[in-house]
């Protein structure tokens, strides 16, 4: 997201627009940017450990003797 809402971060009221008849284009509020937000080399890195961890935990499910017999991993 490129803009905040002013409820949630106060802004100025804007002035009157010009007698020329112009737009006035406010500027542009940037959100923080923080660890694990979309888009960030965090997040890329905590999707990598996700990922990481699934495969170490299904290969210590598979590993098990009884792993085809149980029904909750048949789908």
């Amino acid at each position: 997201m490129n803009v905040s809402h002013p409820l949630v971060h106060r802004v100025e009221a804007a002035s009157l627009p010009p007698a020329d008849g112009r737009a006035v284009v406010p500027p542009r509020v940037r959100m923080k940017v923080f660890q694990g937000m979309p888009g960030t080399i965090g997040r890329l890195s905590l999707w990598f450990y996700q990922f990481a961890y699934v495969l170490v935990s299904l290969a210590v499910m598979a590993s098990t003797s009884d792993f085809p017999s149980v029904t909750a991993f048949w789908c």
